[in-house]
């Protein structure tokens, strides 16, 4: 397989198992603070200012967008994807010291592959439609399957 194929996944799997942690760091947070709405405030402010820095690097190097380039981007596109995240750091550091950080994923995954086969087969929010097949269907019924599993055993 080509490096230029191989990289994002390998990637991706590295990011995976990093999220993996994400969940028991704020949950510890979210104890120590006492509100799982603090520690996603927390985590959301770390994670803006590493953003920042690494940008602020990057556009040294590229520059920055044009005004008319923000000005000409859909303004939901600024709040959505935060809010989305918002909700999934709060979420996960409240749920997952309470079901366990193996249950709270088997959840969430299974959830996530319902949810984007439905995006994919819709074509929703601009994604290129995909259509459902029957193998896409077992292969999310396994997960499902294993996520039971993991939840229940």
């Amino acid at each position: 397989m080509p490096i230029n194929t191989l990289a994002p996944f390998i990637l991706t799997a590295i990011a995976g198992a990093m999220v993996a942690a994400q969940p028991a760091f704020n949950g510890q947070l979210s104890g120590h603070l006492g509100s799982p709405l603090r520690a996603a405030l927390v985590s959301f402010t770390a994670g803006a200012l590493i953003m920042l820095a690494a940008v602020s690097v990057l556009a040294y190097r590229a520059g920055w967008p044009s005004l008319e380039r923000i000005t000409n981007t859909p303004p939901h596109l600024f709040v959505v994807g935060g809010a989305l995240g918002a909700i999934f750091v709060t979420t996960a550091s409240w749920a997952a010291p309470k079901i366990g950080t193996g249950s709270f994923f088997a959840l969430l995954f299974a959830a996530q592959l319902i949810a984007a086969m439905a995006i994919d087969h819709f074509g929703l929010f601009g994604i290129e439609e995909r259509s459902v097949t029957l193998l896409r269907v077992l292969g999310a019924g396994f997960l499902s399957v294993g996520a039971w599993l993991v939840v229940n055993h």
